[in-house]
């Protein structure tokens, strides 16, 4: 059981560093779309992320509504720190 868990910390160490670096991402993409005029919002561009995101999901037994969730608070603060 140890074992296990300690390798489910390590993963969950990765996932929060990953998901730093996708905001610091997400800060020079809202500084782009600042400075061009664009808006911070682009849901085509979230419709299709999730669709793709689904369809891995699938691959690694997760199921839509997971991902659905998952995403809607990682986009909503994308979002937060775009704006």
């Amino acid at each position: 059981m140890q074992d296990y868990r300690k390798k489910i910390d390590e993963i969950d160490q990765k996932i929060i560093t990953l998901l730093g670096e996708r905001m610091d991402l997400a800060k020079k993409i809202g500084k782009f779309k600042k400075e061009a005029g664009m808006p911070v919002e682009d849901v085509n561009r979230e419709n299709k992320l999730k669709d793709e995101l689904k369809k891995l999901a699938k691959q690694n037994n997760l199921s839509d509504k997971f991902v659905d969730r998952l995403y809607d608070v990682v986009l909503d603060e994308a979002r937060g720190v775009q704006g």
